[in-house]
């Protein structure tokens, strides 16, 4: 008989605070240009809204509330950004506008095989500081998880400010998730220790593996896994892409995923699909093995399309 799990509620909301961009994807690039030259893509798309943004609305597409906290620009593409979060069901109310700033930019470009490399520019998410979440976190009242993501797009929230946010979350009450993302200033020591203190208040690490592999210096999935789950307070899942997750619970279990076998026509906010699958099924009452299967499933559908492509319970049904 399976462990009780723990993060059922009959009234599931989930705030995410964290970085809000346009990502300009450009597919079919078949190697990145030296310095000097050019190269061709084959299609270009445009979407909102960075790591919270993603994550926000995959949420709200399976029907879990959810309010998100980051902020934009006073500008055309802080109004799309808004806009395609309140359309897809998102309480947008803890986004804050910056005047005379412009949204931050990030452009992905994408090898034939779905492999990406990415080029941001941070803009107004420069703006966003502990105290601004804070304030936005009191006024939106309780929330039964507080997702911390994208934490090096948004350099005024630091890993400590990160930790103090979490910790005061679960001080009130609330479950804590945290996925940083990839440090563009190539994980420093300080960096890669600040990560692991901030693990002591986090119910659910979500890492991908080149992020695991960095945060802990090791070479082996496995062995970071390992290592990660000893520093953190909760349940850590490691998502390896096409080689499926594998997670180490907090009471013990290690739990393998296999990933489900699809044509990707995006795979640019995969992860963060993954993650609000993951989230919105431990909310629901299911247990780890199960929650991960619809995390698997739900990063599948994702990636399969070009278009409505998150994922709704009917979807996944």
């Amino acid at each position: 008989m399976p462990p009780t799990p723990r993060w059922s509620t009959k009234d599931p909301r989930v705030c995410v605070v964290g970085n809000l961009n346009i990502d300009l994807l450009i597919s079919g690039v078949p190697e990145l240009p030296a310095w000097g030259q050019e190269v061709l893509g084959a299609h270009r798309v445009q979407f909102a809204a960075g790591q919270a943004g993603y994550l926000a609305q995959a949420l709200a597409a399976l029907g879990t509330a959810t309010s998100v906290i980051g902020v934009v620009g006073d500008d055309a593409e802080g109004t799309f950004i808004i806009d395609t979060l309140t359309g897809s069901g998102v309480d947008t109310a803890g986004i804050r506008r910056i005047a005379d700033e412009q949204t931050g930019l990030t452009i992905a470009v994408v090898r034939p095989d779905g492999e990406r490399a990415f080029v941001s520019e941070v803009g107004v998410s420069k703006y966003l500081t502990p105290r601004i979440a804070t304030e936005a976190l009191q006024r939106l009242g309780a929330s039964s998880v507080v997702a911390v993501v994208g934490l090096f797009n948004t350099p005024g929230v630091t890993p400590d400010a990160a930790h103090d946010l979490l910790r005061a979350a679960r001080a009130r009450g609330s479950r804590t998730a945290f996925d940083p993302g990839w440090d563009p200033s190539g994980w420093s020591a300080k960096v890669r220790r600040a990560i692991m203190r901030v693990l002591r208040d986090v119910d659910l690490f979500l890492p991908n593996e080149d992020e695991a592999l960095a945060i802990t210096g090791l070479d082996s999935c496995e062995a970071a896994l390992h290592k990660l789950a000893e520093a953190c307070g909760g349940t850590v899942v490691v998502k390896r892409g096409e080689a499926g997750s594998i997670a180490l619970t907090d009471d013990g279990r290690r739990i393998s995923t296999p990933a489900r076998t699809v044509a990707a026509a995006n795979a640019v906010g995969a992860g963060d699909v993954f993650d609000a699958a993951l989230v919105a099924e431990l909310l629901r009452g299911e247990d780890y093995p199960e929650a991960l299967s619809v995390g698997a499933a739900a990063a599948a559908h994702y990636v399969s399309r070009s278009r409505d492509r998150f994922p709704t319970r009917e979807d996944l049904a």
